[in-house]
């Protein structure tokens, strides 16, 4: 019932994006048909669709723990979550191409155990934007990450600072887009208050 509400009203405020809040790529198709631009992942989400689909799965997982044998437990996992993100970039790539990279992302999250450090979150979040040409870096806008966001927007990453829910948070970040932007001449920078990009976590 959500989903079809969005899709009514999507078309009549086209400034409204609509978000798959899964990176299951049976969902996501899903959610592409019917007018969706963009998709996230972070570990519960992942961990979310392994539950429903570990059998397609396993073997990703079993290959990555043979090819890494002297890797940790969150290493697999966070591999794990990068090909899961990736293959469900390609569902998108379309979009991100039509669209000129403003729409059709992928969403990664940075570890939020790095909420505190900003280098720990640049570090992260470079990794995992290598991960696809349309990727989108979603990181906290703690102290620490506001201060990331700079960094990150100067260097190209796309940014979806992640919870902005105010109107004072949204204009730091902002402010930090506009300095970056003037520095690299990159705008790179997506909010998930300011620019009403929503993602709505849904069932089918």
């Amino acid at each position: 019932f959500r989903i079809m509400r969005l899709i009514f009203v999507s078309p009549k405020f086209p400034q409204t994006e609509i978000w798959n809040d899964s990176c299951s790529c049976s969902e996501l198709s899903y959610s592409i048909e019917n007018g969706s631009v963009g998709a996230t992942t972070n570990p519960v989400i992942v961990l979310n669709v392994l539950k429903k689909e570990l059998k397609d799965w396993e073997p990703t997982i079993n290959q990555l723990i043979a090819d890494m044998p002297s890797a940790t437990e969150d290493e697999i996992a966070w591999e794990t979550i990068r090909a899961m993100g990736t293959k469900a970039s390609k569902l998108l790539m379309p979009c991100f191409e039509e669209n000129k990279g403003k729409k059709g992302r992928i969403s990664f999250q940075t570890n939020a155990k790095l909420y505190r450090s900003k280098g720990g979150m640049v570090a992260h979040a470079a990794d995992l934007a290598s991960s696809c040409p349309n990727s989108q870096i979603k990181a906290p806008t703690s102290k620490a990450g506001v201060e990331a966001f700079e960094e990150m927007t100067y260097r190209g990453i796309s940014v979806n600072a992640t919870v902005s829910f105010t109107t004072d948070k949204s204009n730091v970040c902002n402010d930090v887009n506009s300095i970056s932007k003037k520095e690299s001449k990159i705008n790179s920078i997506y909010f998930g208050f300011f620019n009403k990009n929503y993602t709505l976590k849904q069932s089918f």
